[in-house]
């Protein structure tokens, strides 16, 4: 059996940002020759860009027991010394428990993993990081979990045209709304999204519009108020959201992917989240993230959160 390592994490876009944390931990302490990630095909770019992986390997998710089962028997062939489950959702612990007996050592939830937390912290990233300890990993991580930091993705393509503002028709300065996808839970109503919209041209900002697939409706709703509200949801790849959140005075909205991509780009996000249990699991982690807790995110005025902008520089 080979020292190398499989890394599982199909996503989505926020799981697989936070994991990042971890990756790097197990790569600075050179526990294994090569890093070998199993993940989906759209997250390939973003994997590769960070530099932490020796080898990609991407496929959509199985939706069958036959796939998983045939899954499991290459994964086994292969003869990693460790598998690292940094998804850990039901459909990853079904994939290694098809693994079966005498295959690597797991640090995850299923249950064969040699390494298996016993109570999980309910953020991700801190979940990741005491899984890693009882791994061994490279000493201990402080708690909270710091999240990652992906500010290199901006360095490495520094100057390129497409991660400027104004190859979206933005000047300076604007604010990004990040909307949350059709049903996503604990979602700020549309009519306050809206409300906040206008209120930041009303402060003499640009604003712009980003989201998921899902929340196509949702922008053009609100850019329909005013021509001067940029729609760009699901028009941006990964390094453009870092980018444009670096160029705006700030991202506020729903905890998704776009938000703790955001985050770990350095940029300024302040998430909305319905109570502390909601912002304990969901909030991005960042030098300058800010998770804003509403007891009734329903009912929380626009006018809040546009005060929360201007607090904290945001808006100027």
């Amino acid at each position: 059996m080979s020292a190398d390592a499989l890394i599982i994490c199909f996503g989505p876009l926020g799981r697989f940002v936070d994991a990042l944390a971890a990756v790097k931990r197990v790569h600075e302490a050179n526990a294994h020759p090569r890093l070998t990630l199993l993940t989906a095909p759209n997250l390939a770019s973003l994997a590769a860009a960070t530099s932490l992986f020796d080898n990609i390997n991407t496929m959509e998710p199985p939706a069958n027991g036959k796939g998983l089962r045939a899954l499991a028997k290459v994964l086994k062939s292969r003869r990693y010394a460790r598998i690292y489950d940094f998804e850990r959702s039901a459909l990853s612990r079904k994939l290694l428990d098809a693994i079966g007996m005498f295959g690597p050592n797991v640090a995850g939830q299923n249950r064969r993993a040699k390494w298996c937390l016993e109570t999980e912290p309910p953020h991700p990233l801190d979940a990741d990081a005491d899984l890693l300890d009882l791994c061994g990993i490279g000493g201990q991580t402080p708690r909270p979990a710091p999240g990652p930091d992906l500010r290199m993705l901006l360095r490495r393509r520094a100057g390129a045209p497409s991660l400027e503002p104004e190859f979206f028709g933005l000047t300076r300065p604007f604010i990004i709304i990040n909307l949350p996808a059709e049903g996503a839970a604990n979602r700020w109503p549309e009519e306050q999204y809206g409300r906040l919209a206008l209120a930041i041209l009303a402060a003499r900002t640009g604003c712009a519009l980003t989201g998921p697939f899902g929340a196509r409706a949702l922008a053009r709703n609100i850019a329909r108020q005013d021509e001067r509200i940029k729609d760009l949801c699901a028009r941006t790849d990964f390094f453009q959201i870092a980018a444009l959140a670096n160029h705006a005075g700030g991202m506020v909205g729903h905890a998704n992917g776009n938000m703790h991509l955001a985050a770990a780009a350095g940029g300024l996000v302040i998430s909305l989240h319905q109570g502390h249990e909601d912002a304990n699991a969901h909030s991005p982690r960042g030098r300058r993230a800010i998770a804003f807790v509403a007891p009734d995110i329903q009912t929380l005025p626009a006018h809040n959160v546009r005060d929360a902008l201007q607090m904290f520089g945001a808006l100027k």
